[in-house]
């Protein structure tokens, strides 16, 4: 069993309205039962819905507000009371058990009611469906939701008939043994239908559409059948109708009609009989009058059983029973007047009194004949009008048979056009590489969700090979770059082969040429000259030394990341100047945009230092200005600057400055390995960035991009 749950506020507004209105309708019409005086104005009105109409009418409303919150156990009791309702109304009136529920609810009342009637079986059919229906709209997912959205429409389709057939007169009148349904039970039950709809026609779309290629093509044929078995239905109604109305127009007015005239005739024929014993009294015991009036009064008592069986003059019936009683009672006396002689009292009597009392009788029969012609007349025009309306009524249905066929084949359509539109939509963007592509109907079960399974299938296999092709692609980017960084390495082993075999040399060479001046100088006793050679010796031998380290650092240059920091350029850039700064006349400036940032620290402070030292070291006057400046150039980079106003490099130079041992100036003149530039060049390379000199008379500037972030990664 599917889990409950809560309704969606989105469309749940309309559902509370309605079970609000069907409970306060409910409501109002108990208490216009109860206060029949008090409510005098709208009691014929009102109460044309039946007590237990009302009932059936609350518990809709109740049973609706169940269905919006889950709530299970009130919405079985609201089932099983309009059930019950419902069910023994049924076996009541159609049936035929004498359960009275008619006039269960006058013991609630403080008086009789005004007026009673049965509720109506159309409204006892619908409360069976509405039970039904709320049974089914307690699960929100699944064939259930199906059910209860068809049931739905069917109670709407019961009651717009309803209305339809009572307050336009297009169909027939939609009473079913007589009893019609009250306008207010139809609006209740159109409010209640639609409020389940509203409530339920989303998960029956979604679970529809769910179903195989097959159930849904079943589904559709069944509701064709459905229609169809109503469409005949309805007319065997209607035959039906005419057949009750033609057997009403022969066994009922018609035989009154006969039976009327036949009365007539009898009457006609003994009074005859008496007219002529009158003329000619021998015929007195070929007449037998006493025995005929016998006999006619045994007929003419079935004959009149026949009129009042169909409610036909009721008072001329009466008065003809008495008359005839009268005039059996004349006619035996004057037949004893003839048999003791008195012809001519007979005469008399026979050609008057009974003749006038005949005449009345025989007007009686014409009245009670024109009474059952008139009945006849009604009754064909009950059947013109009914042959009428069920022309009417099968064009309507006919019409909604098609446009109900027409609807049901159009969504069935719909429904699977629209699934494998989306599965093909699906299909061209896998076909066109995204297989990040949302598979549409992947849980569903059957044919479809076999289709996106498939389609899933596909668009994994395509990702697969994309993601082979990408970690190829992968490995040829990091073969180049292997094979780049090893161009590389190949270039450094090359500039350390020439510095082994040229600057390394060079000093070595000094040495050398010392120590041979040194031992001249012992051999001469030139220990003045010693002295100034040994200084030259170790100057020497500490150049070598500086040279070495700074080989060294070059070549570590990168492969060691650190930890990153929050730097401050600003203040770091501060505390270098103040730390290598030797020229009090030198001043450092520092631009506004400065940033503070996460970044590795070491390598970050070795470039600064370095361009700092390289401006401090080659400014040529007592006097200047040392300026930093940054800018934010896009979402990956900063830019940095160091300016200064010394005597610049010459166009000639500045490509040559960021070179291995590399410097404008003889060693002699200024110390330095010629390794600084160089190894800001290769940190700031390593890290993806570029630097450049700028540089035109006096000033240089030397401008560097460095990334915003960087990750920490394991020594190279």
């Amino acid at each position: 069993m599917h889990e409950t749950e809560r309704f969606n506020t989105g469309y749940a507004l309309p559902p509370i309205l309605i079970a609000g209105f069907l409970l306060a309708l409910g409501i109002g019409v108990l208490i216009t039962w109860h206060a029949p005086h008090a409510l005098s104005v709208i009691y014929p009105y009102i109460t044309l819905m039946t007590y237990n109409t009302a009932i059936g009418i609350i518990t809709c409303g109740l049973g609706l507000y169940a269905v919006l919150f889950a709530h299970r156990a009130l919405l079985f009791v609201c089932c099983f009371i309009l059930f019950a309702i419902a069910t023994l109304t049924i076996l009541d009136i159609i049936v035929g058990i004498p359960l009275n529920t008619t006039n269960w609810f006058i013991v609630l009342l403080n008086e009789p009611p005004a007026h009673t009637r049965p509720m109506s079986p159309v409204s006892s059919a619908a409360f069976l469906l509405a039970s039904f229906t709320l049974f089914f709209a307690i699960h929100p997912h699944g064939v259930r939701s199906i059910v209860a959205t068809l049931l739905s429409l069917l109670i709407f389709s019961t009651a717009v008939s309803t209305v339809i057939s009572q307050e336009f007169g297009l169909f027939p009148s939609f009473a079913w043994m007589g009893i019609k349904m009250s306008p207010q039970t139809a609006i209740s039950l159109i409010a209640f239908s639609s409020g389940i709809f509203i409530l339920r026609y989303r998960a029956a779309i979604a679970a529809f559409n769910r179903l195989s290629f097959f159930n849904r093509l079943a589904t559709g044929f069944i509701f064709m059948t459905l229609l169809f078995v109503g469409i005949g239905s309805i007319g065997l109604l209607q035959i039906n109708n005419v057949a009750n109305i033609s057997q009403k127009l022969y066994q009922g007015p018609l035989q009154a009609s006969n039976a009327s005239l036949r009365i007539k005739n009898d009457i006609a024929s003994l009074n005859r009989a008496i007219k002529d014993v009158a003329i000619n009294p021998d015929l007195m015991n070929e007449k037998n009058i006493p025995l005929e009036i016998d006999k006619m009064e045994a007929r003419m008592a079935a004959e009149l059983r026949i009129i009042e069986r169909e409610h036909i003059g009721q008072a001329d019936i009466n008065r003809f029973k008495s008359l005839f009683s009268d005039w059996k009672i004349v006619i035996r006396t004057i037949h004893q007047q003839l048999a003791s002689g008195d012809v001519e009292g007979y005469r008399k009597i026979a050609l008057n009194q009974i003749q006038n009392t005949t005449m009345t009788l025989e007007s009686l029969c014409d009245h009670m004949m024109v009474e059952a012609q008139e009945q006849m007349r009604l009754l064909n025009e009950q059947a013109i009008l009914t042959r009428d309306h069920s022309a009417n009524l099968m064009f309507v249905v006919i019409l909604g048979f098609l446009l109900a066929g027409i609807v049901a084949a159009g969504l069935i359509t719909r429904s699977l056009s629209w699934q494998l539109q989306e599965i093909r939509r699906a299909m061209l963007s896998i076909s066109t590489g995204n297989t990040r592509t949302e598979i549409p109907f992947y849980d569903h079960p059957h044919e479809i969700g076999d289709m996106a399974k498939t389609l899933k299938i596909f668009a994994h296999n395509i990702d697969e090979r994309n993601r082979s092709n990408e970690l190829l692609a992968q490995h040829q980017q990091d073969l180049e770059k292997s094979n780049h960084r090893l161009a590389l390495t190949n270039k450094e082993l090359e500039t350390f082969a020439y510095v082994a075999s040229h600057d390394l040399k060079s000093p070595l060479r000094g040495i050398a040429q010392l120590s041979t001046w040194i031992e001249e100088d012992l051999e001469e006793k030139e220990f003045d000259e010693v002295d100034k050679h040994t200084t030259m010796l170790r100057n020497r031998i500490q150049r070598m030394e500086k040279l070495l380290d700074d080989m060294l650092i070059f070549y570590r240059a990168g492969k060691v990341d650190g930890k990153t920091i929050s730097v401050n350029v600003a203040h770091m850039a501060s505390e270098l100047f103040e730390i290598q700064n030797t020229k009090p006349g030198i001043r450092l400036e520092l631009g506004d945009n400065l940033p503070e940032f996460e970044t590795l620290g070491t390598p970050f402070e070795q470039i600064l230092r370095n361009l700092l030292s390289n401006a401090l070291k080659h400014h040529d006057r007592d006097q200047g200005v040392i300026r930093i400046d940054s800018e934010d150039i896009n979402s990956q980079f900063y830019a940095f600057s160091v300016s200064d106003d010394g005597p610049g490099i010459p166009e000639k130079f500045q490509e040559r400055v960021f070179g291995m041992f590399q410097t404008l100036k003889p060693r002699d003149e200024l110390e330095g390995s010629g390794m600084g530039l160089a190894l800001i060049k290769k940190l700031v390379e390593t890290y993806g960035g570029t630097i450049n000199v700028f540089s035109a008379g006096r000033g240089c500037r030397f401008s560097f991009t460095w990334p915003k972030v960087i990750k920490e990664r394991a020594s190279l």
